[in-house]
């Protein structure tokens, strides 16, 4: 729901994230056998299995753990070459990339987790824009978000240690709302350059009839879906995070919107700025909770916030 720039959460605005990311895989690890970094591995078994060599002929290490914007060109060319293999040579070669790209047993915990708890600071799920991902410490350093391969481990086994296929995201997001579904061609990814959710899909307001000038007794003659404009490009993301079904649990936040709406009219603001002293914008602002932050990736819920306060008029 919220634009993903990995830079703008740097802890230290000179990592260089692409340089350090391939650089950690490069550590020989105890649990490899034969011991061997990952660039070592995936070189012996181009040289040594003939399915392996096939499909990445001319794809090296590097193109598949930092493709970024040619990520989509990447899954095409290797599916293309899986494809001219036999099933029972596709499941083979399946098996084998499995092994070298071992996400769960190998690298998770050791290498992945570590390398983004370290060196970035995340706020909200870039997903859902509802719960924080936010890391804190005890005795060790502790992170609450979970990474979600937007093109599924499972059926793209080897960009399961792609880093432009991790999205940090809340535990919903990943393991309730999107799970496994295949979202190749059918949505786009947070880090795209071209997700532009934030101004193509709006929450509208819409209240029953009875609501008469804003006038709403109960948050349940409240509906708040998100609604497209121009195009249906979105359709499908919003249909795989359940993000309509989601968001009706917390119609208390508009409904409170509205109540303080009615308690507080312009006429009722202005009364407020010329008690105070206080400017008018800034009353409004601290009233309805608005802010100036640009960045929605900031705070929970502060897309449905920002929609609703141009529903109601409010900025």
């Amino acid at each position: 729901m919220t634009k993903l720039d990995y830079t703008n959460y740097l802890k230290d605005k000179y990592f260089k994230i692409d340089e350090e990311y391939y650089n950690s895989f490069l550590i020989k690890n105890k649990f490899q056998k034969p011991s061997e970094n990952i660039e070592q591995r995936f070189r012996r078994y181009k040289n040594k299995n003939y399915f392996f060599k096939k499909v990445f002929f001319q794809i090296k290490l590097e193109d598949i753990l930092l493709s970024k914007h040619d990520l989509i060109d990447l899954i095409k060319k290797i599916e293309f070459k899986i494809s001219k293999l036999s099933k029972k040579n596709q499941k083979i070669f399946k098996l084998q990339v499995k092994k070298v790209f071992n996400y769960s047993d190998k690298f998770q915990s050791k290498t992945i987790t570590p390398f983004f708890t370290d060196n970035f600071n995340f706020r909200v799920c870039f997903y859902c824009n509802k719960d924080f991902i936010t890391n804190f410490e005890t005795d060790k350093k502790v992170s609450t978000f979970q990474l979600d391969h937007f093109y599924d481990k499972g059926t793209y086994p080897y960009l399961a240690l792609s880093f432009y296929n991790l999205i940090p995201s809340c535990y919903v997001c990943n393991a309730k709302g999107k799970g496994s579904a295949n979202t190749f061609q059918v949505s786009i990814p947070p880090n795209d350059e071209n997700f532009d959710f934030e101004n193509k899909i709006k929450f509208k307001l819409f209240l029953d009839e009875d609501c008469k000038n804003l006038h709403v007794q109960d948050k349940e003659h409240i509906d708040i879906p998100l609604k497209e404009q121009f195009t249906n490009e979105y359709d499908k993301y919003i249909e795989i995070f359940k993000l309509n079904e989601r968001y009706k649990a917390h119609k208390d936040i508009v409904y409170e919107m509205i109540t303080k709406a009615e308690l507080y009219p312009q006429s009722r603001l202005k009364e407020l700025q010329d008690l105070t002293g206080i400017p008018f914008q800034q009353i409004k602002k601290d009233i309805f909770s608005l802010s100036d932050e640009k960045d929605l990736s900031k705070k929970p819920f502060s897309k449905l916030i920002k929609d609703m306060s141009e529903e109601l008029k409010l900025t």
